[in-house]
């Protein structure tokens, strides 16, 4: 079975303590975006602070600090390694883990 749909899986080859069909990770952009100085600052989804750096990223329909956007499992910031992230049972993963 896995963790998001319960659904059995015949054969694994398992590496990790989770295991997930393909069709159940969601792939999600990741924008850049630049923070207009007239604007009411936005709190960050990672820490929930505010965000007054020049820049902030959007992601799951939420902002972030650059800072703030990892990976759950290698903790790389994800606005460096590229414009996608996966999500899982409440994980955000860049694609290297995601593809492990």
């Amino acid at each position: 079975m896995t963790e998001g749909c319960l659904t059995s899986i015949a054969s694994i080859n398992v590496q990790h303590t989770a295991v997930h069909h393909y069709r159940c990770f969601t792939l999600m952009s990741i924008q850049m975006l630049s923070v207009q100085p007239d604007t009411k600052p936005k709190g960050c989804a990672g820490c929930n602070r505010k965000i007054k750096d020049r820049y902030l990223l959007k992601a799951l329909d939420k902002y972030w600090h650059e800072d703030c956007l990892k990976c759950a499992c290698c903790d790389c910031r994800l606005g460096e390694v590229g414009s996608t992230l996966y999500t899982k049972a409440n994980l955000i993963l860049c694609r290297r883990d995601y593809l492990r």
